[in-house]
């Protein structure tokens, strides 16, 4: 019975009329920071697809720690193993501030890697919609934002489900919303000339032959910068790096015109 009724609500939030049932679905209640542990397995274990609706996704410099950092590691590593991840993130109403509508500008240039799609949605429509579709098969949704405080703090309630049927009705859903949704960030690997966001990793200050420094920095997601002159910078640091993407000896990296130091 309470299957019964969870999926109905299912159908109700999806916008259907009358009942959605799938008997042989397993459900699990996810409670308050659980959810990590859940959200965390089902990355790992993804083979072909990651689809992500998400109100508010948010990096921390100020806390190297948190879970959110954690997912954004997790979801490069796992797009570079060749999974397909689409993520539709709120695009930032003028009622939800400036500070939002940065966090988004900032998750959107660290996520910007080869198999990573990311939209936000238009104008003057706020989703508020927060779940997530593994490999046509489970799904994660509830309350959590990908937040500090939304994943590591917060009371919030969940449910986890395994079932093809319900995952198929949840990614029509996702696909009406990319649809309908404003433009797309550019893929990492179609980026020429733009602007990258990072998180310093190290730091090393060089003199070529001819007398010339230059610095090369090692970002968090394993991207190389390439920039004239000395800088200082040491690990942890947020940066927004102004230059173009390049290939060198068979390997991507940036060669940066402009550095500069973000809070």
């Amino acid at each position: 019975m309470f299957r019964g009724l969870l999926l109905s609500l299912i159908a109700l939030q999806l916008g259907f009329v009358g009942e959605y049932t799938d008997e042989s679905a397993k459900v699990k209640t996810v409670f308050n920071s659980s959810y990590c542990e859940i959200v965390s397995n089902l990355i790992d274990n993804a083979q072909g697809e990651i689809l992500i609706c998400m109100f508010q996704f948010s990096y921390y410099t100020d806390k190297p720690e948190s879970f959110s950092n954690r997912l954004v590691s997790k979801l490069i590593d796992k797009s570079r193993q060749g999974v397909k991840i689409k993520i539709l993130l709120e695009g930032g109403e003028s009622f939800l501030g400036k500070g939002f509508y940065e966090s988004v500008k900032e998750i959107t240039g660290l996520l910007k890697q080869p198999n990573i799609e990311i939209k936000t949605d238009r104008k003057q429509k706020t989703t508020h919609a927060k779940f997530v579709v593994v490999d046509s098969k489970y799904v994660l949704l509830g309350s959590t934002n990908w937040t500090y405080y939304g994943l590591q703090e917060n009371n919030e309630s969940n449910v986890l489900i395994e079932s093809e049927k319900v995952a198929k009705e949840f990614k029509k859903y996702f696909e009406k919303l990319w649809k309908d949704s404003g433009i797309s960030a550019p893929p990492y690997s179609e980026t020429k000339k733009s602007i990258f966001y990072g998180v310093v990793k190290s730091v090393e200050k060089k003199v070529s032959k001819k007398g010339k420094p230059y610095t090369i920095l090692y970002l968090m997601d394993g991207m190389k910068v390439f920039i004239t002159g000395h800088y200082d910078l040491v690990p942890g640091m947020k940066v927004k790096i102004e230059g173009k993407l390049t290939t060198f000896r068979g390997k991507e990296e940036i060669r940066a015109y402009r550095i500069e130091v973000v809070k």
